[in-house]
Order: structure tokens, then sequence, then C-alpha cells
């Protein structure tokens, strides 16, 4: 065999090699459905009943979710702030392949509370939310939209020693069509 045939092997191989791998990207993940993530305190209101907070923010570093099939999957490891409120807030986004999704996970890195005009460091007791996706999970499919909704019944408290913590009441349900701030709330909650 003399060197050009070998080079044309070569290359032949080299795009058989790059079509599978274009050809696998687009199964797993351009071919699958868009997903929006969304964060929202379902009571319109912040904190618990006796709390003076007037201003809850959170600094959330990654977000994944858990396919049925046993993978996490992340879905953005973008830094971002948002203050809960009862509008939606767009935290991330990101194509997933096709497949059923039953719970979502936030790494928070920190949680700053206003309290009269002044604010003050929460703590976040492990530091990961771990929500569960209730109504039968999230259903991606292929060239479709899903929506995600995560709601936070804010519980906050103030310990002996001034000390903030914040133990929500958190679940998330999935949408198919863009969900509204007045979209309702699942029945199911966890901490």
């Amino acid at each position: 065999m003399n060197s050009q045939s070998r080079g044309l092997i070569a290359a032949i191989v080299v795009v058989i090699v790059v079509v599978a791998a274009v050809g696998l990207y687009y199964y797993f993940y351009g071919w699958g459905g868009q997903v929006y993530v969304y964060l929202t305190d379902p009571g319109n209101g912040v904190g618990s009943a006796n709390s003076s907070a007037a201003a809850i923010y959170i600094t959330i570093t990654s977000v994944m979710i858990h396919s049925a099939s046993g993978a996490w999957i992340t879905i953005s490891n973008a830094t971002t702030t948002v203050e809960l409120s009862s509008a939606l807030s767009l935290i991330a986004t990101k194509s997933l392949p096709p497949g059923n999704y039953t719970e979502v996970r936030l790494v928070v890195k920190a949680v700053t509370v206003e309290v009269g005009g002044v604010n003050y460091s929460a703590s976040l007791p492990s530091g990961v939310l771990k929500i569960p996706i209730v109504r039968g999970g999230l259903q991606v499919k292929r060239g479709s939209t899903a929506y995600l909704v995560i709601y936070m019944g804010p519980h906050l408290t103030q310990t002996g020693s001034g000390q903030y913590i914040l133990r929500p009441v958190i679940t998330a349900v999935a949408y198919y069509s863009p969900p509204s701030a007045n979209t309702t709330t699942a029945t199911n909650t966890t901490t």
C-alpha cells in the first residue's frame, strides 16, 4: 500500500469519526427539547409570617437535573443571584435529551436577607436544595419546549444569637406552555 492510499484511508476514517461525533451530539443534545428553569415565591411574601425580612437574595452556582434513567445533567454552572419574589426569575436554560426528569438540585453559594434596610448573611442547611419534580416529573420531547417552575416558600427564622436560617418549603412543577406568576403550585412539598 502506498502513502497516497494510506492518506486517503486516514482521511476517510477522520470524516467518519467527525460525522459520528456530530451525530451523537445532535442525538443527545441538538435534537432534544429546550428547558427553561424558573424560581418564584408562591406566597407573594418574604420569609415567614413572623419575619421582618424585606427581601431574600439567593446566589445559585449550579443547577442540575436528574433523569429517570439515573443520570445527572448540569443545566448551568453560571453563578446567578436572584431576589425571591412572586415574579418568575429565569435561573437557567438548556437543551436536554428526551426523557423523564424527576428531581432538580440547586447549589446555593449564599443567602442574603434584607431586614430594616440592612443586609445580613443567612445560612442554608447543606447549601444544596434537593427538589422533587411533582405531578409525574418533567417530560422532555425532541423539538419541544418545557418549563420547570421551582416554588420556594421561604421559611426564615432567626436564632437567639441573631443568625438567620433559611429552611424553605420547596417543590418543582413542569409546564408545557409558558407559565405566568399566577400559575398554581403543587400540593406536595419538601424541605
